[in-house]
């Protein structure tokens, strides 16, 4: 099997030699960029199963290099790495099209996971397209012999309808019947054998087949079918039994206005009935050929589905990390900045950092505050300090609450949670909901 392919762009010389020596250590091939030119430079000239690119370089940074990615192979795999200060270009590199960001300096286990993760959606990605291809090409070849059949089955139907395998011409006064030369030959008799009485024919008609004869019959003589036509089985010479189209119409009448002469052909139909049994055996092999193929798409769209689920709970649980990660790395420091006595320029510059931050975080609050849509903004906070482990002295330190006004947050998130007189973990709970 060959071996995947990862450019790995990072300017910090260290990093990138570092995690190719690992990357290849789980054999993957790994080709190095310095920069975003020459990540450029690597992705026209070759071909790259993933890339690993460091967000923030000198000269094209990596949604540039993101941007060409995508544009010169859609399909291929994409990590961002990147520091805690640009959190918002990591967001925007997963908007087009980023499978999942890293924060420097991470751990070396978790980007082999991650990356390994984001080449089996790729793959499971061209396997469903691939059924899909051959899918398509089952129905078309399916509708294709169809038409086919169907044509084949037509000309057939014309050339019978065209050419006369006996003529028959039926006395209904006296009961004697005028068969033509082709008619016994075709079934293997002599002239002889056959007879000139409607007994004669009567009795080699196959027994089951006899009373939908006589009902065809009378139907057209009593004048309530415009002509006699009725498919039928016949002993031949040879004692087995033919397929017989015997098609006639009254051309006698009496002064009473009754029927006295019924003339009429028989064609020999057996070829056609083989090619109709044919024709059933192979539009049921088809029918189990796409029920199978089906088949066989649904269990990879379960596949995919279950990925693609455990994707977006990936996701969820990164946008609450990056929420915590804020609120416990970051929060903290710009309240105490703020009480430090800045000068005016500076505290300008704090306003302008903490618009920008919310405005950052806004879209991720939105998407938490939606599961916990009963809980107050100050509630949410501390569920999700809850959630990450802080106990409610370090959550009362981090938002500058008394430890009491903290509790009183836990009893109410307990409470909205249905978790009131329940020995359930509040921690647990809060996670099982990410």
């Amino acid at each position: 099997m060959a071996q995947l392919r990862v450019l790995l762009v990072d300017d910090e010389k260290v990093i990138r030699e570092s995690l190719a020596r690992e990357l290849r250590l789980e054999q993957y091939e790994v080709a190095l960029a310095a920069d975003g030119s020459q990540a450029l430079e690597l992705l026209q000239s070759q071909r790259f199963d993933a890339i690993i690119t460091d967000l923030v370089m000198p000269d094209i940074d990596g949604i540039s290099v993101l941007k060409a990615a995508k544009q010169l192979s859609p399909s291929i795999s994409a990590l961002i790495l990147t520091g805690y200060g640009d959190l918002g270009s990591a967001i925007d590199a997963l908007r087009l099209g980023a499978d999942d960001y890293l924060v420097k300096p991470c751990d070396t286990d978790e980007l082999l996971h991650r990356l390994a993760g984001s080449l089996e959606k790729r793959t499971l990605l061209a396997r469903l397209k691939q059924q899909n291809s051959l899918l398509e090409q089952e129905v078309n070849k399916r509708r294709q012999f169809e038409r086919q059949l169907h044509a084949s089955e037509q000309r057939l139907r014309v050339a019978l309808d065209a050419s006369s395998d006996g003529v028959w011409d039926r006395n209904l006064v006296t009961g004697q019947v005028c068969y033509g030369e082709n008619w016994h030959r075709n079934l293997g008799y002599s002239d002889q054998e056959g007879g000139q009485s409607v007994s004669v024919w009567e009795s080699l008609i196959h027994p089951q087949d006899q009373p939908r004869v006589a009902a065809a019959r009378e139907e057209h003589l009593q004048g309530r079918a415009p002509r006699y036509e009725v498919e039928y089985r016949i002993k031949n010479r040879a004692g087995q039994w033919q397929w017989i189209l015997s098609r006639g119409k009254v051309i006698e009448w009496n002064e009473q206005g009754e029927p006295t002469r019924l003339v009429g052909t028989h064609t020999d139909i057996t070829r056609l009935k083989r090619v109709e049994a044919e024709l059933q055996a192979t539009r049921r092999e088809l029918a189990q050929k796409v029920m199978e193929r089906t088949a066989e798409l649904e269990e990879t769209n379960v596949a995919l589905n279950v990925l693609l689920s455990k994707r977006e709970r990936d996701q969820e649980n990164l946008e609450q990390q990056i929420l915590a990660n804020v609120a416990e790395l970051i929060d903290p420091y710009l309240v105490k900045l703020a009480e430090s006595s800045p000068s005016k320029e500076q505290g300008l510059y704090l306003d302008i950092l903490k618009a920008n931050l919310r405005e950052l975080t806004s879209t991720l609050a939105q998407n938490v505050a939606a599961k916990f849509s009963r809980l107050t903004p100050a509630e949410i906070q501390v569920a999700n300090l809850i959630k990450i482990g802080k106990r409610s002295k370090e959550i009362a330190e981090i938002m500058h609450l008394a430890p009491g006004t903290v509790n009183v947050h836990r009893k109410n998130i307990r409470k909205k949670l249905g978790l009131t007189n329940t020995k359930e973990n509040l921690q647990t709970v809060l996670l099982s909901h990410s």
